[in-house]
């Protein structure tokens, strides 16, 4: 008989054997898209999850607030509810969005800093005004 594991278990199990084999930990990552109401996040998520997938980080969330872009943080409810407190509890080393403006936050790499994460754009804000 086969039992049918969690993701969750999956992950445990292979923190466990790393830990056993010598391994360091793979970085956990969270996910991060804001895209205007009536659009689909399909392409943005599918290229956030290419970006991390390429460096071996591990997703633990991905989380898309349907709204404009230049709404502040505070006010994007799927920030608040999920992605925030995987990061604030340490679950999530790092935030990987499309740049920082996605992110609305101009404190965000502060904020990041003080959480013990990182941030990774697939286009960071210096690049957009060149694109």
């Amino acid at each position: 008989m086969t039992t049918k594991r969690s993701s969750g278990d999956i992950a445990r199990r292979r923190r466990i054997a790393d830990a056993a084999d010598g391994y360091p930990a793979r970085v956990t990552v969270v996910l991060y898209a804001c895209v205007p109401p009536g659009t689909s996040e399909d392409d943005v998520v599918a290229r956030l999850r290419r970006h991390a997938g390429a460096r071996d980080w591990l997703v633990i969330g991905e989380v898309v607030d349907y709204t404009s872009t230049s709404t502040p943080l505070g006010f994007r409810p799927n920030w608040l509810g999920h992605a925030r407190p995987l990061l604030t509890s340490g679950q999530a080393g790092g935030l990987v969005t499309t740049s920082r403006t996605d992110a609305c936050f101009a404190e965000l790499p502060e904020w990041l800093q003080e959480q013990h994460a990182f941030l990774s754009e697939l286009m960071p804000a210096a690049a957009q005004g060149a694109a």
